[in-house]
């Protein structure tokens, strides 16, 4: 199974939000966490679904942003 990445970014809060909406869906990822410990300045947070999943998730996402933007 192949992962790809859907989502880089630097706000844990968004970070947080993403993998809530993945998860009340039902899609399956991976996160990666390089954010420092220390500093908390430098890194990001990514968010990695399987590929046949790929446009789903982003669909969802971008359905969120667009609903929680009106």
């Amino acid at each position: 199974m192949n992962k790809v990445r859907i989502i880089i970014t630097t706000d844990r809060i968004y970070f947080e939000l993403c993998q809530s909406i993945l998860h009340m869906n039902q899609i399956q990822f991976q996160s990666k966490n390089t954010v420092d410990s220390m500093l908390n300045a430098f890194g990001s947070f990514e968010i990695y679904v399987a590929e046949e999943d790929q446009e789903k998730a982003i669909d969802i996402l971008d359905n969120h942003e667009k609903s929680s933007n009106s």
